[in-house]
């Protein structure tokens, strides 16, 4: 009987190291695919325009982009960067 208690206890250990080796990988999954889209929108913003016809970002997307909870130290100083080239508007008017 304390063998098949021995092999319990360490079936149940697997199976909880299982459960958050898995839930860890997961969350890190979903991170990353969080941040591979907020960095293929960043060097979209930032890459040169072949035409004026090509759409601008908006300042209001690169201002959320900086607030990303997620987001590292690098990526929102990137993001920070790249507002400070966008042109200011002038006073009063909106953004389209």
């Amino acid at each position: 009987m304390e063998t098949a208690l021995v092999a319990a206890c360490i079936a149940a250990g697997a199976a909880i190291v299982a459960a958050v080796v898995s839930w860890f990988g997961a969350f890190q999954s979903r991170r990353s695919a969080d941040r591979d889209q907020a960095w293929k929108r960043l060097t979209w913003a930032m890459r040169p325009k072949d035409t004026s016809a090509e759409h601008d970002i908006s300042r209001t997307v690169l201002e959320r982009m900086m607030t990303v909870r997620w987001a590292s130290k690098a990526d929102k100083n990137l993001a920070l960067r790249a507002l400070r080239r966008h042109p200011p508007l002038p006073p009063g008017e909106k953004e389209p």
